[in-house]
């Protein structure tokens, strides 16, 4: 009877049409349940994969060879999750506001907690033996998770504050840099050979394309897409002007890869472009459908990866990891905001709320173990250390701020 309900359940979800139902109504549910409980949706839409996945109820069976990092959706299914992640930075982006992001403040913040907790985590993984994946899991604990961070800070009522603009400007720029990054880290993973010419390229290359690529599409193409939107109003084509800035997020996640740095980059610079445009609010509320739809798909997949029975023996791991990302980002962020001016309490409060880890650290991780640069194991110690950081940051941010006479909206 057993085999009779696995090969039933084989054939049934072997059906991509079927999975992405079943996906998306599990997402749905998922969001509904953390959401009810006062807990970003991100976070249920993870648990909910690891649910579904190998980890507990095998729903979700692998269709690749185990050991080879191969991700256990379906092409199709894994090509849309990847549309949720460029969707996502798209949306991140286009609620920037270029001249806080890329303050000398959110910089020296962002550059402190982009150094500090990269050696940091590169020299605990050094220690504790996972030796090849060492630079990649340090480079795993570089960015902090934006949605996570603009979640808290509107929650304790902070935006619009001094504190608020550090944080999030911060934790926008070190996203940016955590793919900086990431390209540092391919190239001096196992098998690659270390080309100290080949990161320099990158390095400027991934600057350039930022500076100048943000320059062009809020100079240039934010009016083109301005005029082709009215353009296509008169003709009764209302939706015009998203279309064109959609395919140009697409084509800047384009460049972005032909760079060396990942697609999600290219779509968060083409958001930044066009956050100044009268049409922002229009474009936001176009992409806010593609979100709801794509962007469950994209956590739920990285849930789907995790293998919670291949960490049994990395517990010790995942928590001393955990410590070493909050403190790190403490410190590197916190020092750093203190230079700039800043008081310790308010310093403090910097850099606990640059703490939580997921949206460009899972990216990281998952781009890891599907390029075979780390395996399983570590791919779920780095999900673990995410979700950790996630949940427990605003109650952290949350009595930092008390102790240093902010008013903060009650939990």
């Amino acid at each position: 009877m057993d085999v009779i309900i696995t090969s039933l359940l084989d054939e049934l979800f072997s059906k991509v049409w079927f999975e992405l139902t079943f996906l998306l109504v599990v997402s749905l549910f998922a969001g509904f349940l953390f959401a009810r409980f006062g807990q970003p949706r991100v976070l249920g839409y993870i648990v909910v994969g690891v649910v579904i996945g190998p980890s507990v109820l095998n729903i979700i069976r692998s269709s690749g060879t185990p050991g080879t990092g191969v991700s256990p959706l379906p092409e199709t299914v894994q090509m849309l999750a990847l549309l949720g992640a460029i969707v996502l930075l798209f949306m991140i982006g286009l609620e920037c506001d270029l001249k806080q992001v890329y303050a000398r403040r959110s910089i020296a913040i962002a550059f402190g907690g982009v150094v500090v907790p990269w050696l940091g985590g590169y020299l605990l993984a050094l220690a504790m033996g996972f030796g090849p994946d060492a630079i990649f899991i340090g480079a795993t604990l570089v960015a902090t998770s934006v949605a996570i961070t603009a979640s808290v800070t509107s929650q304790l009522g902070l935006i619009g504050t001094p504190i608020a603009y550090a944080i999030v400007g911060a934790a926008v720029v070190d996203d940016v840099l955590g793919m900086v990054v990431l390209g540092i880290s391919k190239e001096l993973a196992p098998g690659a050979g270390l080309d100290y010419g080949a990161i320099v390229l990158l390095v400027v290359g991934a600057t350039l394309f930022i500076v100048v690529g943000a320059w062009i599409g809020s100079r240039y193409l934010t009016k083109l897409v301005f005029d082709v939107q009215v353009s296509g109003f008169r003709r009764k084509l209302p939706m015009s002007g998203f279309v064109l800035a959609l395919a140009i997020a697409f084509l800047y996640a384009f460049i972005a890869e032909a760079i060396g740095i990942t697609a999600i980059v290219g779509a968060f610079v083409a958001g930044t472009a066009f956050s100044g445009s009268p049409l922002r609010d229009g474009l936001r509320k176009g992409t806010s459908y593609l979100e709801a739809l794509f962007v469950p798909l994209f956590f739920v997949s990285l849930g789907v990866a995790v293998d919670v029975r291949g960490i049994e023996d990395a517990f010790v791991f995942v928590i001393v990891l955990t410590l070493v990302a909050v403190a790190t980002k403490i410190v590197g962020c916190g020092v750093s905001a203190k230079l700039t001016g800043m008081s310790w309490w308010d310093s403090l409060a910097v850099g606990v709320g640059m703490t939580p880890r997921l949206e460009i650290a899972l990216v990281i991780a998952y781009y890891g173990l599907s390029n075979l640069i780390i395996d399983e194991k570590t791919y779920s110690v780095v999900v673990f250390m995410g979700l950790l950081t996630a949940v427990f940051a605003p109650a952290l941010l949350r009595g930092v701020l008390k102790r240093g006479g902010h008013v903060v909206i009650p939990s």
